[in-house]
């Protein structure tokens, strides 16, 4: 067996507080990453902190881009056990949205049709809960469709442990204080 990991969040960016607004949920955004430590999770948001109209996908981290100027976010880290088939497909699967990453686009209208029930689906379009569900559907025991995921829906993995909850700041020094054996700091 091997592990991926969810990341819930809420940076508390204007985009996020408004999509909190409307759902009222403790996390409004998710992330997908291989590694307990998270050098490097994988979403859909973006670019560049300043420009909302540049969005796509995504490799984030706590330590720089977006997540370093909220290390007062709240976030909770979801570790799932999956079989190694499953974690092999899932990792070409993200290996593929790297390698290709100028042809994603975020997924806006999206977000807003999914508030009228209405699951858009668009070639290369994603927000982040709908990517992240579309590398678990890869699994046996993930069939949400991703365009009708919320980054909540997450915790309803029956298998799933919380390895963390808490601030950025504070997975950062927990981390930083415990290296993963062969790190380099």
């Amino acid at each position: 067996m091997r592990n991926v990991y969810i990341i819930l969040s809420q940076t508390g960016t204007l985009f996020s507080r408004l999509i909190a607004l409307y759902t009222r949920d403790q996390y409004n955004h998710a992330s997908f990453a291989f590694e307990s430590n998270l050098p490097v999770m994988y979403s859909f948001g973006r670019r560049r902190r300043y420009n909302m109209l540049d969005c796509g996908f995504v490799q984030e981290s706590f330590t720089r881009g977006l997540f370093s100027f909220f290390p007062n976010a709240r976030c909770c880290v979801l570790e799932i056990p999956v079989t190694q088939a499953e974690y092999d497909v899932m990792q070409d699967a993200v290996n593929s949205f790297c390698q290709n990453y100028k042809q994603y686009r975020y997924n806006l209208l999206g977000v807003f049709s999914y508030i009228f029930g209405i699951g858009l689906v668009r070639e290369d379009y994603y927000f982040c809960s709908q990517f992240v569900s579309y590398i678990l559907n890869y699994t046996s025991f993930w069939k949400l469709s991703p365009q009708f995921t919320r980054p909540i829906d997450f915790l309803s993995i029956p298998h799933r442990h919380i390895i963390f909850e808490g601030r950025v700041s504070e997975f950062i020094a927990l981390h930083s204080a415990n290296p993963v054996p062969g790190e380099i700091t």
